[in-house]
């Protein structure tokens, strides 16, 4: 059973990454049956507005509590001294990396992140640039890694690659 949010609570939704419950009321979306919503807004400036039927637990599901100080510092702790390999097959490449985004493990984002930046790195060393989807796939990562640990941390943004890298003894 999906877990119970109140207003004000703090939460992440999926890929669209920190939120708050604004509210929650019964409303009527498209014709549909009146039904009660969880209303989501961003908590990071963008204006964004997510409706979440609350009798969807499918949609429910992928609301959840932000990582607490501990959580983010054992994940950090798991991925120390892991590394992902670059791939360089574009195909291949995108899929695995695609894979990765769509899991919720934040060792693995985390490690995706340093393995492009490194590439990045590499990359501009001679004058060349990553590919759209790998700078994409970068930002994607950053934002969400960011956000939640802002939130958990109590940290700004600019502070969040310091602390990972300290953690990872990088």
């Amino acid at each position: 059973m999906a877990e119970k949010f109140a207003v004000n609570d703090y939460v992440i939704y999926g890929k669209s990454g920190l939120c708050f419950v604004k509210e929650i009321k019964k409303m009527r979306m498209a014709n549909g049956p009146l039904s009660e919503y969880y209303i989501l807004n961003s908590a990071t400036g963008n204006a964004v507005t997510i409706y979440v039927p609350c009798d969807k637990e499918n949609l429910v599901a992928k609301m959840r509590r932000p990582l607490t100080k501990d959580e983010i510092d054992e994940i950090l702790a798991e991925a120390k001294g892991q590394h992902i390999s670059w791939i360089d097959n574009n195909n291949e490449r995108a899929e695995y990396f695609k894979k990765i985004t769509d899991s919720d493990s934040y060792r693995d984002w985390i490690l995706l992140v340093s393995c492009i930046h490194m590439k990045k790195i590499e990359k501009a060393a001679s004058n060349k640039h990553l590919s759209g989807k790998d700078e994409s796939t970068l930002k994607l990562l950053e934002k969400l890694i960011e956000e939640e640990f802002c939130y958990s941390l109590n940290l700004e943004r600019n502070q969040i690659s310091e602390y990972i890298q300290k953690k990872l003894e990088l």
